[in-house]
């Protein structure tokens, strides 16, 4: 799990005839936020616009801010042959250092999900790295068609590079394409392919089934993220006074339709957070408040788990809608052109509609039913100068 890192502060000290275009250098290069700042020698001098700071005299300027790379911010100053120095010292305590999400590139799209709520905090947990595997896993469990998800992936790597976020379609695309081998269907024709698992509209319940354990698993990775977020924070101990408990509640409750174990697990969690609450608060009265707020919390984490239902009951909507097609084309008689004509235009309009309801979907159980357990909006993004 990657955590968003602060970014580096920086000061130079440059001629004043230099200033502008050092600050055209570091905004081509993108590697520089300016920010301001007053300090006690230079109460009385004056701020010029972008974060420079011109003493009396105007014979240098004073050029504050966040870089993101201090390697490449130095470069920037040697390729400008300005005059000017730079170090990197301590950034002031007033100030909050931007952030930045240091991810690899085939995860970078899925930074929107997190950028859709604001910038994780410092010490939470930048989610995107997980999302490469459960955003694709829920739109192609909703979207499972061999054909379909094969043209997805061929329309996101047509118009990545002029709408990027498209580059979702293709991870989406390719988790339609597997779910369409296990449901057996391609082109809107159930049975087109060999099925791996079960044909969705002949045995429903285990389709319906599926998400809500990925759900629970899903729900319960993110408690223990705020567990991770805890002790990248040094508070470790307040975790498992406070919310330990509940995890093992949570699972225990999960564990109790199959094994009688999960009782056991349910009695641990009670026993872990009341003591716990009972060693924070050192008072009798606090272990009826923090029951009652525990199975509030419980009631509302087994709601956010059965809503994940929906991602079965869209897969058994996407059959239906398939099966809808292919009776529509097989009541067209024996022309080879309509049929072949309805048959693209059925599935081109199921893709169109597929696309908006899974996407939708996704989007809304990862943002309300995952991110509300560990994420916290609490950073600010860096924002590097824009080009000239």
């Amino acid at each position: 799990m990657i955590r968003p890192q602060p970014a580096a502060w920086f000061e130079i000290i440059a001629a004043v005839n230099d200033a502008r275009d050092i600050i055209a250098s570091l905004a081509v290069a993108g590697c520089a936020e300016i920010e301001s700042i007053a300090t006690n020698q230079e109460s009385a001098a004056a701020t010029a616009p972008g974060g420079r700071t011109r003493p009396k005299g105007r014979i240098f300027e004073r050029i504050t801010g966040w870089t993101s790379d201090a390697g490449k911010l130095a470069a920037c100053l040697e390729s400008a042959h300005a005059r000017a120095v730079v170090h990197f010292p301590d950034a002031p305590e007033a100030l909050q250092a931007p952030l930045i999400l240091r991810n690899p590139v085939w995860i970078q799209p899925f930074e929107i999900f997190s950028r859709l709520v604001g910038m994780p905090g410092r010490f939470s947990a930048d989610p995107s790295g997980l999302l490469v595997f459960v955003a694709p896993i829920l739109f192609g469990y909703m979207f499972g068609d061999v054909i379909q998800g094969l043209v997805l992936v061929v329309i996101g790597l047509a118009l990545q590079r002029r709408w990027p976020m498209l580059r979702l379609l293709v991870a989406g695309g390719v988790a339609a394409t597997v779910f369409g081998l296990v449901f057996g269907t391609a082109g809107g024709i159930h049975g087109a392919v060999p099925t791996l698992w079960v044909a969705p509209l002949d045995e429903p319940l285990p389709v319906l089934l599926v998400p809500i354990a990925f759900g629970g698993a899903l729900l319960t990775l993110g408690l223990a993220l705020t567990g991770l977020a805890a002790y990248w924070r040094g508070k470790l101990g307040d975790w498992l006074c406070r919310d330990a408990g509940f995890l093992a509640l949570y699972l225990g409750v999960l564990f109790v339709f199959l094994h009688p174990a999960g009782w056991g697990l349910i009695a641990a969690g009670l026993g872990i957070h009341l003591l716990g609450r009972l060693w924070l608060e050192r008072r009798i009265g606090a272990l009826f408040s923090s029951l009652g707020e525990l199975l509030e919390k419980l009631a509302q984490i087994l709601i956010n788990t059965l809503s994940f239902v929906r991602v079965g009951a869209f897969a058994l909507a996407h059959a239906g809608l398939s099966s809808a097609l292919m009776s529509m084309v097989k009541a067209g008689g024996d022309c080879w052109a309509g049929y072949v004509l309805l048959l693209i235009g059925g599935n081109a309009l199921i893709i169109v509609i597929e696309v908006l309801a899974a996407s939708i979907q996704t989007t809304r159980l990862v943002l309300f039913e995952f991110f509300t357990r560990f994420f916290e909006t609490t950073g600010r993004e860096f924002r590097p100068l824009p080009p000239p």
